[in-house]
């Protein structure tokens, strides 16, 4: 049951840290767009010769861009420690095999369940 929870838990993380490199490699490679959550007006000020305008869409692009790197990161991270758990879990359990292959006379249930 442990195994199988195990790596169960790997292939989840594995999946989720490929989901996101899937999705930095669409926006920032393939030139795919991103969720428009940050938007600035554009900016104008009033000066001796007249108007003065400066468009703020770039800006805005780019920090649309930054929040998307930002979050795929944060996802990235979320599958490393999903499939770290997994690797622990699986480590324990080879361990209690192990440990109850070597001498069996000498470990109790206890032994293990404090593992």
């Amino acid at each position: 049951m442990h195994k199988i929870l195990g790596y169960l838990l790997i292939c989840i993380g594995l999946f989720i840290i490929l989901f996101a490199l899937h999705a930095m490699y669409q926006v920032f490679i393939n030139g795919g767009s991103v969720a428009n959550i940050i938007n600035f007006a554009d900016l104008t000020f009033q000066t001796q010769v007249g108007p003065l305008q400066f468009p703020m869409q770039q800006t805005s692009l780019i920090a649309n861009l930054g929040l998307f790197a930002l979050f795929m990161g944060f996802l990235v991270a979320v599958g490393g420690k999903v499939a770290s758990i997994g690797c622990q879990i699986l480590k324990i359990e080879r361990l209690r095999e192990t440990l109850l292959q070597l001498k069996p006379e000498n470990i109790t249930e206890q032994t293990l369940k404090s593992l």
